[in-house]
């Protein structure tokens, strides 16, 4: 496809943060943009400061404290250095008759063909690739070289030098409205971007009466002549009601739908039939709900005679719609919600959350406290490598009740509480029982305290890559009203990192043995 539309590019530009290594003068690749341009686009704003011979215009950070000095670049390249620059970038990287190295001596492009990754419009973007990319109003055709192994990230991100990563958060902060080391994933890459070069934009908006969707192209100069084909997909919930073709012989016009559209993705070919533009999926504002508070008065309260609160009172909310009420029956919602009502069962099912509503009698207890322990204990036996007990209240009886019960004589059982919450003797009755249990041929467990105010509160289960949040400790669990839930993927590598931390670091836990052996010399 790169092939097909080359001839649309007359230039491009390449945006470049480099490094330069303060005892060689050897020049290194951070990471890179380079953008194909047709003829219209204007050009960017870019850094005012001069440099290199030829008067490439750059930005510089220096420090007498720091391994490189750091520049941001931008220059200008023909459509063919450019692609010749992505495709071989160890073999066609000088800058101004500069050699430009690499930290990383190889990389994995994606896709590995002429045909790009397809980003809707990034005008409004906040995650993902596009926030790194320069700024269109058109769709963005994409194609990366990959640092795969991470070999420039690894040469940055350590305590040591990370005056140097906030050089290079400062110049592409200011310069290209992003940090680069809070998205590290960046670093080392290249990146070969070309705006859409049929059309500037695409817009569509709804029609009622006739029913169906108007669109309207803002084609680019050269081509006016081009051909293409919508593609209209309709989803109402998670079936697909509509999937239709129209042919288009003109820039604006109207598609005539058979019903009024629910959740539409339109797609947009040109005349070979690749893929050339995407509106997400999107639906139509009909009408806007809003809830309305009038203030009633002002409430007076004292607090000792010196100190009087003023609190604003509202009346109930007062609903207001702008716009139609919606009427429309929605047959796949109506069985979607009533499936959402039912998750907390599959929820309990797969332990990803239960709730115990607590005991009102003895009995009551009983059953749910046994519950909430065989719970525990499935959790705790699902492990393969390793499992963290985090509980800063953790004592002997928790001990027996769920560390001893681990059935895989493989796991590594690491337990972590408090010293500010454990009393002597619980620590000393602690130490005994994990001594006569290691002293049997099977797994190993290892307790430690963290030291000083604790700053563990929740409790914790780490099982391999997998974590829950307790809601009180283990020895009260399920007595009182309370939930497990597992954190979800999103989270969990956070609170994974920061508990290895405490356990594995000196500064911040000692262990059983060594905390029994300062007990005895007090």
């Amino acid at each position: 496809m790169l092939n097909e539309i080359i001839k649309y590019y007359t230039k491009a530009k390449r945006t470049a943060l480099l490094a330069q290594d303060n005892l060689t003068n050897k020049w290194f690749h951070i990471f890179s943009v380079i953008e194909l341009l047709p003829s219209e686009i204007q050009d960017y704003n870019i850094p005012t400061t001069d440099w290199f011979e030829n008067k490439i215009i750059g930005s510089k950070i220096s420090s007498k404290n720091m391994s490189y000095n750091y520049y941001l670049i931008v220059n200008d390249l023909t459509s063919d250095e450019a692609i010749k620059l992505f495709n071989s970038p160890n073999t066609n990287n000088s800058i101004d008759g500069k050699i430009n190295n690499y930290f990383n001596t190889d990389f994995r492009k994606e896709p590995n063909s002429d045909y790009p990754l397809l980003l809707p419009s990034n005008m409004y973007s906040e995650d993902g690739l596009a926030t790194v990319l320069p700024k269109r109003n058109c769709e963005l055709y994409v194609w990366t070289q990959i640092d795969f192994n991470r070999i420039v990230e690894n040469q940055f991100k350590s305590d040591i030098i990370t005056r140097e990563m906030r050089a290079m958060s400062q110049l592409t902060n200011d310069w290209l409205g992003f940090d680069i080391w809070s998205k590290f994933e960046h670093v080392g890459n290249i990146y070969l971007v070309a705006p859409n070069p049929y059309f500037r934009k695409f817009k569509i908006s709804l029609s009622t009466n006739p029913t169906g969707i108007f669109y309207d192209f803002k084609l680019r100069k050269n081509t006016r002549k081009e051909k293409f084909t919508i593609r209209i997909i309709d989803k109402h919930g998670d079936a697909i009601a509509l999937d239709k073709e129209f042919e288009i012989k003109e820039n604006i016009g109207l598609l005539e739908l058979p019903h009024e559209p629910h959740l539409i993705e339109i797609r947009v070919y040109n005349k070979n039939k690749n893929l050339i533009a995407l509106h997400p999926p999107s639906t139509f504002i009909k009408s806007i709900h809003l809830d309305m508070l009038m203030k009633q008065a002002d409430f007076h309260v004292k607090v000792n005679d010196d100190k009087e609160f003023v609190v604003e009172k509202f009346s109930k909310p007062q609903k207001s719609i702008v716009g139609n009420k919606e009427t429309n029956f929605n047959a796949e919602y109506y069985f979607k919600r009533a499936e959402e009502e039912r998750k907390y069962i599959s929820y309990k099912k797969n332990k990803e959350f239960v709730f115990f509503p607590g005991a009102k009698t003895d009995e009551e207890s009983t059953k749910l406290k046994k519950q909430a322990k065989d719970l525990i204990r499935e959790i705790i036996n699902n492990s393969k490598e390793t499992c963290y007990i985090c509980d800063p209240f953790f004592k002997v009886k928790d001990l027996i009740d769920y560390a001893f019960y681990i059935k895989n004589s493989g796991v590594k059982l690491k337990i972590l509480n408090c010293k500010e919450q454990v009393k002597k003797e619980d620590a000393k009755q602690l130490h005994d029982a994990i001594n006569e249990y290691n002293s049997k041929p099977f797994q190993k467990i290892e307790l430690r305290l963290l030291r000083g105010d604790c700053v563990l509160h929740d409790r914790f289960i780490i099982s391999d890559l997998n974590v829950w949040y307790l809601g009180t400790s283990l020895n009260e669990f399920g007595k009182r009203a309370t939930t497990i839930a597992k954190v979800p993927k999103s989270s969990d590598t956070q609170i994974i990192k920061e508990i290895e931390k405490w356990f594995l670091n000196n500064k911040y836990s000692v262990s059983i043995e060594d905390y029994i052996s300062i007990l005895k010399d007090e």
